[in-house]
């Protein structure tokens, strides 16, 4: 993560935004010296929402943990179980 002043971010935001969009780098912006402002690409920020709506949600939160907990017990299906369910309710 790279922190830029904002009047340099001005003068290079079209690389800066192509950087952002395709090698997913960040950059904090600064004003007088703070840091003031992040620029993260949309699929990036779309990803932490959908991470905090996870995270506040208990319901999916307690299935999650017993999905792990089934994992680490050995309570799992083959590739095969799972493929063949699938082509059921496909049919």
């Amino acid at each position: 993560m790279e922190t830029i002043p904002i009047t340099e971010a001005k003068a290079r935001i079209a690389e800066l935004a192509d950087r952002v969009a395709r090698e997913h780098d960040h950059f904090t912006i600064t004003r007088n010296g703070r840091s003031d402002v992040m620029l993260i690409s949309v699929a990036e920020y779309e990803s932490m929402q959908e991470t905090l709506d996870i995270l506040g949600d208990d319901e999916t939160l307690g299935d999650l943990r017993r999905s792990r907990e089934d994992f680490a017990a050995g309570d799992t299906f083959s590739l095969e179980r799972v493929q063949a369910e699938l082509e059921r309710r496909h049919r």
